[in-house]
């Protein structure tokens, strides 16, 4: 206790509060000031009556073993000294006050404050959500703009990253641009930036002349079509994201049924995007089970595939996930939405999407009525009609938790999954590899519905899974194939 004493002043008085105590949850101090987490009801911590905080006991064990001053001249050309109590101070590296924190270190003779975790924030960095690095600096020019992460305003006088172009005005907190899902974890500032000179290596599609264009998925070149409204193109379906092609222009082969949106043909095959922070590498030809799911939306599919470059990494994104780019203008909302690496946002309305909400496509085709149906998210429809049920299975709908797609003009409401159905990124016809089965994706439009072999319930999706060796046997879902032995 006398160690202990000393590194906070001979003026507090601090009381151990061993496992299952409930002294601090009495004086109501549930977070430790020096590591920024909870205390839990079984752990060991010391409460000080004076400037009345709790803190673990081996944060407290690490910190007395910490250096009371540092000496970082690239931070500050001052020896920083600890401050040993809570403080109201704004960090000069990120802005943010730690008044119910002990972990701030100080210059008083410049007025110079900083938390221990900022006095090492990497000088040059760059994030796959923006094109150029960025850059440190302790005083963010023009602070009234936003951080274009988090859209909250900047500290005057404090610190944030730049952009190193000149010409472009990308800032963001300290604390927003190295996140773990944002920053990679590296500083460049000795590292030289490579500059590409040619685009051969990223292009997925090239002009063979001014009507055929070639992919390098496929082994036919493709020519600029336009669904005609009643059969050309109706049929098909994207072979990136497995979507219909829909209505307007495409690129397709006149040889065979291959198609592309023409967003995503124009996917590169090498890929910095805001969900993931390692660049990707887009892959078309199908890994051995078939399909995959999506780490960002939790989809499955059997469209084209981005990898991560890293080889510990296994994070895997489908091309509808791709195809979202920041700012993201989505027909289902009035204002453009800011791409997180979860979702996206729109800091107009305060709501937030995440990713298998806002690849939604914004027009479906379906029977239940003669007109396309619209997406219309939850909070834009609450006023639409005070009780809602879905015209497609006729089970209610609730208005707080369910998007759905709409008719406006026959007043058709349906569920999302009705809509599209539960497997809108898999294709009928393919096979796939599942619990030691090939499995074929089969459409479920027939009148006589069939009985899932695991749950012994009907099959209601769009789709079904049918045992390839006995057609007999089928499966409602992925997780009854899976399940089933």
């Amino acid at each position: 206790m006398e160690n202990l004493i000393t590194t906070f002043g001979p003026k507090h008085s601090l009381e151990k509060s061993g496992p299952h105590s409930t002294q601090y949850y009495e004086k109501r101090c549930y977070i430790c000031v020096i590591c920024k987490t909870w205390i839990s009801y079984e752990s060991s911590c010391f409460y000080c009556r004076l400037c009345d905080f709790c803190f673990h006991k081996e944060c407290q064990t690490a910190l007395m073993e910490s250096n009371p001053t540092i000496d970082h001249p690239e931070t500050h050309e001052h020896t920083l000294t600890f401050i040993r109590k809570k403080n109201s101070f704004s960090c000069d590296a990120c802005g943010l006050v730690g008044e119910f924190e002990i972990n701030m270190y100080g210059c008083l003779p410049c007025n110079f404050f900083i938390h221990r975790d900022c006095i090492y924030l990497p000088k040059i960095i760059k994030l796959t959500r923006h094109s150029h690095r960025l850059l440190h600096t302790y005083h963010v020019p023009d602070c009234n703009t936003k951080c274009r992460i988090c859209n909250g305003s900047f500290v005057w006088g404090c610190g944030g990253y730049i952009c190193t172009d000149k010409t472009c005005d990308y800032k963001l907190h300290s604390y927003c641009a190295t996140r773990k899902a944002t920053w990679d974890g590296r500083d460049l500032e000795q590292e030289l930036e490579e500059i590409s000179n040619s685009d051969q290596d990223v292009t997925s599609l090239k002009e063979v002349d001014g009507k055929t264009f070639r992919h390098f998925s496929h082994h036919h070149d493709l020519m600029k079509l336009c669904v005609n409204g009643e059969k050309e193109g109706d049929e098909r379906v994207c072979e990136a994201c497995i979507l219909p092609i829909g209505s307007g222009s495409f690129l397709g082969c006149k040889e065979c049924d291959f198609a592309l949106h023409a967003t995503c043909a124009n996917l590169p095959r090498k890929l910095e995007h805001t969900f993931h922070r390692h660049p990707l590498t887009l892959e078309v030809d199908i890994i051995e089970e078939g399909f995959f799911s999506c780490s960002q939306c939790e989809r499955e599919s059997c469209g084209f595939m981005y990898r991560c470059c890293q080889e510990e990494c296994e994070f895997k994104m489908d091309a509808k996930c791709a195809s979202l780019a920041d700012p993201l203008y989505n027909g289902a909302h009035q204002h453009p939405l800011t791409l997180l690496d979860s979702g996206a946002c729109c800091y107009e309305c305060d709501l937030y999407f995440d990713s298998t909400r806002a690849t939604l496509p914004v027009l479906v085709k379906c029977n239940y009525d003669m007109h396309p149906l619209s997406l219309c998210f939850t909070q834009s429809f609450i006023w639409y009609k005070p009780s809602l049920s879905c015209d497609a299975c006729e089970k209610g709908i609730n208005p707080d938790v369910q998007d759905i797609y709409v008719c406006f003009d026959c007043n058709t409401v349906v569920h999302v999954e009705c809509a599209i159905g539960k497997y809108p990124y898999l294709k009928h016809g393919h096979t796939i590899e599942l619990n030691g089965f090939e499995i074929e994706i089969a459409s479920n439009n027939n009148i006589s519905r069939p009985i899932c072999h695991a749950c012994h319930s009907i099959c209601q999706d769009k789709l079904f899974f049918r045992n390839k060796k006995n057609v007999t046997i089928s499966f409602c879902s992925i997780n009854c194939v899976t399940t089933s032995s």
